[in-house]
């Protein structure tokens, strides 16, 4: 159903919002969340709204008396955020958790001379393997509202989301949850260049951006009881990873991927692995956790999962920075046109 959850349903449940949720790590952490309490509210924020029934109909014979909901939402787009955040305060009376999880990662392939440069020197596979960092070749693109393709799913759409929900989520506090990557580098961001329009790794940079502005709005808003952390899911096959070689040759490597656990233990393979980190984070005293750290799944050769925690490599201006760039840049766009 996209309807409302009644006042009372509400009343005694959480309700977690998961942008991108139809598949991949985000439908696996509505799994893994509904395994643990059955009462919670999950509602999936997705683009495509047919997936998202798709994943809904999923839960729901999966997990009997799940509660789901489907709202549109596509972060690329500056209206799809705005409405979505209005939709939101319409339908709930709070958001206890806010997981911001959709992105893209449009890649055109493997960068098959790099791979077979770190074959020559394993001393720089480990760090290929564990970050993808050179390992794959990017194609970025323009939205209709002008901005970089990755910025503005994988970090402005959601910055604005948090925005346009800021005072909602004051009222009653709330967890917001970000997904990073081990690929999120501080060399490939620029201040000058948050969208990485001269760059060649906007992917790295939106991420690294991610890591800054989550750190920017806790320190805005932790006194009001909402709390901003960023995640690391570690890798795994999903439908944003499976295009670069193909289901049939993923299926094949599994085994060499669990064998590189022994080195590195970020190979969660799975999903349902990789969401370990956010259902920790669920389960932690979000004003205990340090959001200066990126927070990251790992899992054992003999398979038992664990959250590893290590520090963001920033200077203390640089959230504040970013934060009233991206803001400028809000006033900009809405100065433009009519987007609510």
């Amino acid at each position: 159903m996209n309807g409302d959850c009644s006042q009372e349903d509400e009343e005694i449940s959480k309700v977690v919002v998961i942008t991108g949720a139809n598949s991949g790590v985000g439908f696996a952490l509505a799994q893994r969340l509904l395994a643990l309490e059955i009462t919670v509210t999950i509602c999936l924020a997705c683009r495509n709204v047919a997936k998202a029934e798709k994943a809904k109909t999923e839960l729901e014979e999966e997990y009997k008396g799940a509660k789901v909901d489907i709202l549109q939402l596509d972060t690329s787009s500056i209206a799809s955020v705005t409405a979505a955040a209005k939709e939101l305060q319409r339908r709930y009376r709070q958001i206890d958790y806010l997981y911001l999880n959709a992105g893209i990662m449009p890649d055109t392939g493997i960068n098959w001379d790099y791979l077979l440069w770190c074959l020559i020197h394993p001393s720089y596979l480990v760090d290929a393997l564990s970050t993808g960092e050179g390992l794959l070749k990017m194609q970025d693109s323009d939205t209709k509202d002008g901005l970089k393709l990755i910025f503005a799913t994988n970090l402005f759409g959601h910055f604005l989301l948090v925005r346009k929900l800021e005072d909602f989520l004051c009222e009653k506090g709330c967890h917001i949850i970000w997904t990073s990557s081990s690929n999120a580098r501080k060399k490939n961001f620029s201040m000058d260049d948050i969208q990485d329009k001269k760059g060649r790794q906007p992917y790295s940079s939106s991420k690294h951006g991610i890591n800054l502005i989550s750190n920017a709005i806790n320190d805005r808003l932790k006194e009001k009881n909402v709390f901003s952390h960023v995640i690391c899911p570690g890798f795994s096959i999903t439908g944003m990873t499976s295009p670069m070689l193909g289901s049939l040759l993923w299926s094949l490597l599994y085994p060499l991927f669990v064998l590189l656990r022994l080195f590195i233990p970020i190979m969660c393979v799975t999903p349902w692995n990789s969401a370990e980190v956010l259902v920790w984070l669920f389960q932690s005293d979000a004003s205990e956790v340090n959001p200066a750290l990126l927070h990251t799944s790992h899992k054992s050769f003999l398979g038992k999962g664990y959250v590893k925690s290590k520090k963001i490599e920033f200077y203390s201006h640089e959230p504040r920075l970013l934060y009233k760039r991206l803001v400028a840049l809000q006033t900009t766009l809405e100065g433009m046109g009519p987007i609510g």
